[in-house]
């Protein structure tokens, strides 16, 4: 079979091969989706740019545009999601949370677009099989697609783990660290193997002060291992949801959507009917 043009979907949407008008275009997708019952959706930045949310490489109102890795202590913008470097300090990312979390300032958090509620719309229909985003802003869910439909390709930022105990807490916990700018931390109670806790009482010989014996021993009675935002770092593998959700999709899937994202990061294999580019 000859490889399909570059410019155009395998099977194109049009007969004509004159270049569609945009009203011709939005119409070949609406009849597209109308005829189709498993509809994948994959997502990138360019959905949730108009919701306030920068992506990651526009040259001035991208996320590596304005951060400022010199004040954060990093050598280049890329290394706020390096997972060498969160390691060794997690605190240039805490430090610069906040814009992620609240990207329209303050403490309000961004509103699901008109995209995101199509996504919606057509699980509703039970048209959608499946969504798979490369973002972390969990506006497809907050839009209203339950979480079973959808695939976060990068993780995303609903949730923290910690890196000590693997304990998993919501963003809410986090949220306090987040607006000041502090490294979060476990607050899992530490207990030894036989079910007490492992701390020893404020003992008064100590010299310390006794406001500061009484913090350390506070601390001692939880995990306070760091919390890691649900994100995939560089360097760090995908998720082993993504390629089963891909294999169990494979051979269901009868047309795909391609919204805000040019897939040059990485591109997912599934044969599909027709293929639609936004």
């Amino acid at each position: 079979m000859p490889r399909a043009k570059a410019d155009r979907p395998p099977f194109p949407l049009h007969k004509s091969a004159r270049k569609p008008s945009f009203e011709e275009g939005i119409e070949s997708v609406v009849n597209l989706i109308k005829e189709r019952r498993n509809v994948v959706v994959l997502t990138g930045a360019g959905i949730s740019v108009s919701c306030g949310i920068p992506d990651f490489r526009s040259k001035d109102t991208g996320l590596y545009s304005i951060l400022d890795a010199e004040e954060l202590g990093l050598s280049c913008p890329e290394e706020l999601f390096d997972w060498e470097v969160f390691q060794e300090s997690p605190q240039p990312f805490y430090t610069f949370a906040r814009k992620l979390y609240f990207p329209l300032g303050s403490d309000e958090r961004a509103k699901p677009s008109d995209s995101h509620k199509l996504l919606s719309l057509l699980e509703r229909q039970k048209k959608l099989l499946r969504v798979y985003t490369q973002n972390i802003d969990g506006l497809e869910q907050e839009a209203g697609v339950s979480s079973k439909k959808i695939v976060y390709a990068h993780g995303s930022l609903q949730f923290a783990t910690c890196l000590t105990c693997k304990r998993k807490v919501s963003a809410k916990e986090i949220e306090p660290d987040i607006l000041v700018g502090n490294v979060a931390r476990c607050q899992q109670p530490t207990t030894s193997p036989n079910g007490k806790v492992s701390a020893s009482p404020v003992s008064a010989r100590d010299p310390t002060p006794r406001s500061r014996k009484r913090a350390r021993y506070e601390n001692s009675l939880v995990c306070n291992g760091i919390l890691k935002p649900g994100v995939t770092f560089f360097g760090e593998t995908l998720h082993d949801n993504v390629g089963r959700s891909l294999e169990v999709d494979y051979d269901k899937v009868d047309a795909l959507i391609v919204i805000g994202t040019s897939l040059s990061v990485y591109v997912c294999r599934l044969d599909v009917r027709e293929v639609t580019v936004a």
